[in-house]
């Protein structure tokens, strides 16, 4: 018999059991596509590139770029060190011809733009690619050519202020990345008036591309109707202030609301492929 102070059994109506909690698996990372043959060999890449190179260097926009870094390199920042992002491949999976032409035409200009930068320093310029396409006769092609190949995050982090940075159609993440720490004193990419009108009410979230939109000189990259696209040279001015990177702006900026774009990258995409 219980006593006044005696609390009664409990019942199984008394207790409550904590259901366990559903963990959520992440998701797989996307399965690399099928080749649908074998790799290219470092010799037929140069053949390609050989073949392409002919007929591309002597086009317009060749030659207009060239003409763009010869007559501003005496007025503007010199260059020591070229650091490119995110080229692309040579040998796309599908053998898909207008990818790897995209991509010849961009190495073509960017090597165009470094030859034409050595005639104002008394250095050799080092170039640095980094692409997680490559494969290895990919890279073999490139370092045959006396160029570093390097893995993430080596690239990003190896951006001076004496740098050309060129990265053609990129992630707004890798953007950011690379623009963090230092502003380089050439920048090759998707223009500012691109990300402002898709950023839409988010414009901290590419503030180093805003900073060299209000401080350097801009000059439009020439188009060949493919490639090129909403792509914009800044250029800093020869003896004008060195600026930080983006991660250095000021508090405003640094606690500016940074949720990401979802819709950004399809846009971008669209613009390439259009």
């Amino acid at each position: 018999m219980s006593g006044p102070d005696q609390l009664p059994p409990p019942s199984d109506q008394d207790w409550t059991f904590p259901k366990p909690k559903k963990t959520r698996k992440r998701p797989l990372p996307p399965k690399l596509p099928q080749r649908t043959g074998p790799l290219k060999s470092p010799q037929e890449i140069e053949t390609e590139y050989l073949q392409i190179k002919q007929d591309w260097s002597t086009s317009p926009c060749c030659i207009s770029l060239r003409k763009l870094i010869a007559s501003n390199g005496r007025n503007l920042s010199p260059v020591n060190k070229a650091i490119c992002l995110g080229l692309g491949t040579f040998d796309p999976h599908d053998d898909s011809w207008e990818t790897k032409r995209r991509t010849y035409r961009q190495y073509i200009a960017f090597v165009a733009m470094v030859e034409e930068l050595e005639k104002f320093t008394t250095n050799k310029i080092e170039c640095i690619f980094q692409e997680p396409l490559f494969t290895e006769p990919e890279k073999q092609f490139l370092t045959t050519k006396g160029h570093r190949v390097v893995d993430h995050p080596v690239a990003c982090q190896s951006i001076t202020d004496d740098s050309l940075l060129y990265g053609v159609h990129l992630y707004r993440e890798l953007y950011q990345e690379a623009l963090d720490t230092n502003l380089p004193a050439i920048f090759v990419g998707t223009d500012w008036d691109t990300w402002d009108e898709l950023m839409l009410q988010e414009p901290a979230l590419m503030r180093g591309v805003k900073s060299m939109h209000e401080r350097y000189e801009k000059f439009q990259f020439p188009d060949d109707g493919l490639t090129f696209s909403s792509t914009a040279i800044y250029w800093r001015p020869r003896g004008a202030k060195i600026g930080e990177g983006a991660g250095e702006e000021d508090d405003e900026d640094k606690h500016a609301d940074a949720k990401p774009e979802l819709e950004l990258t399809g846009k971008l995409e669209a613009v390439v492929i259009s």
